[in-house]
C-alpha cells in the first residue's frame, strides 16, 4: 500500500505520540509499504528527508505566522483544532503526487486533511487522547469532573481556564465547528479501550460509527538496548532509584509523587525525567534526593529505565495508555501508578506493578515503601512485567495496524 501519516509533530519533536508514529511508519516500511509523513514544520529540522524507508514532509502552518502567541512554546507548533489554509494546501500536493490507498491521521492536523476533498483516498483517525472531543485534550471539565462531551457553552469557559480566555476561546470555538467534518472520516482507532469508550459517544453522535481499539506500542528490545546504552551521568552513584518519566505537570501527578516520596522513610533517590511544563515544580522546592532532568534522549531514558527500582506513573488525569508503563515493563521493572484512563489495561495489578487510587499520596507512599522492602518481589514484578508488556510492543502492533489501514482500503475500494 501507499500511506500517508499524518501528525501535527513528528522526531526531532519529543513525545510519546511522536515516538510512536515514527515507529509504526518505520514499521509499516519494513513491511513494503510506501509510507509519507506529512507534519509540521520545526526549526532545525529539514523540510524533507527519506530515512528508514519513511519520507518525512515538514509543512509551515498559516496560523504560527500570524499568530505565534498561540503555541505554548514556538518551536514546537501544533496543529490547531481547524484546517489551517497553508498546511491544507501544502498536503494536497502531497496527495495528489504520492496518491496514496489511505491517509492514517493522529492529531489535530486531521482536519487540515478532512477539509480537503480526497473522495479516492480513506482516511483512518487513531486517538492517542482526547483531542477529537476536547481542545484541551483531557475531556475533564475545569470543575475536575469527567466531561460528557463537547458544546458550545460549555468549551469556552473551560477551555479558558486552561489557556487564558483569548486563546482558550479560539481554541475552543475551532474545536466545536471542526467535529462535523470527522463523519468523512472511514475508520475510527483509539489506543486504548477507555479511551475508545470515552470518544465513542462523540464520534458516533457525529459520524455514526463506533471507535476501535488498537493498543499503540513501544520498541522491540528495550531491556537489552537499555543494558546496552553508556549508563547516564546524571543518575545516581547507586542503581535501584525510583524514576518518573513524562511531561513534568501537575496533571502527570509531580506533585502528588513528590509529597508522597517526602513521606518515604529513608527513601533512595527519585530521578525525574521529562518536558517542561508551566506547573513543573521549581528545581528549589525540590526534597533532597529528588533529580529533575529535561530534554534527555530517549536512549539515555531506556538507559535510566533498566536501572531503576519501580518506574512510577502518578497521573492525575485519564492518561489514555502512557508508553512510560510499557517501556517500564519491557525493561523488566515494575510499576507503581494511578488507577486512571487505559492504565489499569496495561498493568496486572499485584503481578506486574500495582495500582493505586489518583491522587492518594499516602497509598503511593505505602505502595513505594512495600516494594521497596522486598527486592525480591520487585525482580518477580519486573520479570511478569517483561512477559505482559510483550503485547505492547512493535513485533506485536504493527501488523494490526497494518492490517487495519488494509482494511480501510479494502472498504473504500
Amino acid at each position: 500500500m501507499r500511506l500517508i501519516e499524518l501528525t501535527d509533530l513528528y522526531p526531532p519533536a519529543i513525545g510519546g505520540l511522536e515516538r510512536f508514529v515514527a515507529l509504526l511508519s518505520e514499521g509499516l516500511a519494513s513491511r513494503g509499504h510506501e509510507v509519507h509523513v506529512v507534519t509540521s514544520e520545526v526549526p532545525g529540522a529539514p523540510v524533507a528527508e527519506t530515512s528508514a524507508g519513511v519520507t518525512v514532509h515538514r509543512f509551515p502552518l498559516l496560523y504560527q505566522r500570524l499568530a505565534p502567541g498561540l503555541s505554548q512554546d514556538a518551536a514546537w507548533p501544533f496543529h490547531p483544532p481547524a484546517p489551517d489554509p497553508l498546511f491544507r494546501r501544502l498536503l494536497a500536493e502531497v496527495v495528489h503526487e504520492v496518491r496514496p490507498d489511505v491517509i492514517h491521521a493522529h492529531s489535530w492536523s486531521v482536519f487540515s486533511c478532512l477539509a480537503r476533498a480526497f473522495p479516492r483516498t480513506p482516511v483512518m483517525v487513531t486517538a492517542h487522547d482526547y483531542s477529537l472531543a476536547c481542545a484541551r485534550k483531557s475531556l475533564v471539565h475545569r470543575s475536575g469532573t469527567y466531561c460528557s462531551g463537547p458544546s458550545w457553552l460549555r468549551c469556552g469557559p473551560c477551555a479558558s481556564a486552561m489557556y487564558g480566555p483569548a486563546k482558550g476561546n479560539v481554541l475552543a470555538a475551532a474545536s466545536v465547528s471542526s467535529l462535523r467534518l470527522l463523519k468523512k472520516v472511514a475508520t475510527f482507532t483509539a489506543v486504548s479501550d477507555y479511551l475508545a469508550n470515552r470518544l465513542s459517544p462523540v464520534i458516533g453522535k457525529v459520524a455514526g460509527q463506533p471507535v476501535h481499539t488498537l493498543h499503540s506500542f513501544v520498541p522491540d528490545g528495550l531491556y537489552e538496548s537499555g543494558w546496552q546504552a553508556e549508563r547516564p551521568e546524571f543518575l545516581p552513584a547507586e542503581d535501584g532509584y525510583l524514576l518518573y518519566v513524562g511531561q513534568l505537570s501537575r496533571y502527570k501527578g509531580t506533585d502528588v509523587l513528590i509529597d508522597a516520596y517526602r513521606r518515604l522513610p529513608s527513601p533512595p533517590p527519585l530521578v525525574m525525567l521529562g518536558t517542561p511544563h508551566p506547573t513543573s515544580p521549581a528545581p528549589e522546592s525540590l526534597p533532597a534526593g529528588v533529580t529533575m532532568r529535561t530534554s534527555v534522549a530517549h536512549r539515555s531514558v531506556i538507559a535510566a529505565m533498566v536501572r531503576a527500582a519501580c518506574v512510577v506513573v502518578p497521573s492525575v488525569g485519564p492518561d489514555s495508555l502512557p508508553m512510560t508503563v510499557s517501556e517500564a515493563q519491557n525493561c523488566g521493572v515494575p510499576v507503581i501508578a494511578s488507577a486512571v484512563g487505559g492504565i489499569p489495561e496495561q498493568i496486572l495489578d499485584g503481578q506486574t506493578g500495582w495500582l493505586v487510587p489518583a491522587a492518594d499520596k499516602q497509598a503511593l507512599a505505602d505502595r513505594l515503601a512495600e516494594l521497596l522492602a522486598s527486592d525480591d518481589r520487585a525482580r518477580a514484578m519486573g520479570q511478569a512485567g517483561r512477559l505482559h508488556g510483550r503485547r505492547f510492543t512493535a513485533a506485536h502492533g504493527t501488523g494490526l495496524f497494518a492490517q487495519a489501514l488494509q482494511t480501510t482500503w479494502q472498504k473504500a475500494s
